[in-house]
């Protein structure tokens, strides 16, 4: 059989890859940027293959290093779903889960069931809410809210999901129908599809110093599921971002036309519960769900 590499440096190499940066990495398996650094040329010279390739936008993968990554990530999960398994029957109970509609339908759904073979005795309720006002939040009787905007809720418990990277998305049939889709300005010359406010396109083209009044928007949705089943559906391009549209992305229903993103403060995903209310069952979803949210981050 053959020497495994130390496991340190696997994991490190999985996490950097992953998470496409060396601080996220650092940050997640709490070690400085160099030891992350340090653990992956390692890992390349023991096994005489270039992993990564730096760039200006931080650390792609080669080739082999993708096809690595992908087989450890499924590796750990495994190895960590083991492991919860042992105290799984010491989990009981009912969680009640409040989430914005796009989050729930597009991510967290979907995964539920990875959740329910760890934990059989928890049943999960999920209840559909868009706000993230604090007076409304407090008026949803539910033991956890995954919630959308800015941390200002006070008198609660708050635990960072993750940051959101927003860029255009739209389907291949549009994709390939589009000539001179190269840029951000390029978008003023096709179908945009937004919120019934205008702020989707209005912040990414601010964030590139454009006016967006000239920007065309014949389809507005109200939710953000809605907006992304338009593109799917060949209507324009819409605005995605590296949770929700991810599922879309990676079975190629989505595709990126270019690679411009923002990123503010203000566009993440937040788990916020009552202080002093997370007892086993709760403590064990709220991990498994920043694990997961952690695997999704990736840009795709």
């Amino acid at each position: 059989m053959r020497e495994l590499p130390p496991l340190n440096a696997l994991r490190a190499f999985e996490a950097l890859g992953r998470r496409g940066s060396l601080s996220a990495a650092a940050d997640e398996l709490n070690v400085t940027h160099g030891a992350i650094s340090k653990q992956v040329k390692q890992l390349e010279g023991r096994l005489s293959t270039r992993l990564i390739a730096r760039s200006g936008r931080g650390v792609e993968l080669t080739p082999e290093g993708r096809r690595l990554m992908e087989r450890l990530t499924r590796a750990f999960g495994q190895l960590d779903a083991a492991m919860q398994s042992l105290d799984a029957g010491a989990h009981e109970g009912t969680i009640t889960i409040s989430c914005m509609p796009a989050l729930a339908s597009n991510w967290l759904i979907p995964k539920l069931e990875q959740f329910s073979t760890l934990y059989p005795k928890i049943d999960i309720v999920v209840m559909a809410s868009s706000s993230a006002d604090a007076n409304a939040i407090d008026a949803i009787r539910a033991d956890l809210h995954l919630l959308y905007g800015r941390p200002d809720w006070p008198g609660k418990e708050i635990r960072l999901l993750t940051q959101l990277t927003l860029f255009p998305v739209c389907s291949p049939g549009v994709a390939n129908s589009l000539p001179g889709l190269n840029s951000v300005q390029d978008l003023f010359n096709y179908p945009l599809i937004d919120n019934p406010e205008g702020t989707q396109w209005r912040d990414y083209f601010l964030s590139y110093g454009l006016d967006d009044s000239a920007a065309r928007r014949p389809y507005r949705f109200q939710d953000f599921t809605l907006c992304l089943a338009a593109a799917r559906a060949g209507l324009g391009i819409a605005m995605g971002d590296n949770v929700n549209a991810e599922p879309d992305l990676t079975a190629g229903r989505l595709v990126r036309p270019f690679r411009e993103t923002i990123r503010r403060q203000s566009q993440a995903y937040y788990l916020v519960s009552r202080p002093g209310s997370q007892n086993a069952s709760l403590t064990a979803f709220s991990n498994w769900l920043v694990a997961e949210m952690q695997k999704t981050a990736t840009l795709p």
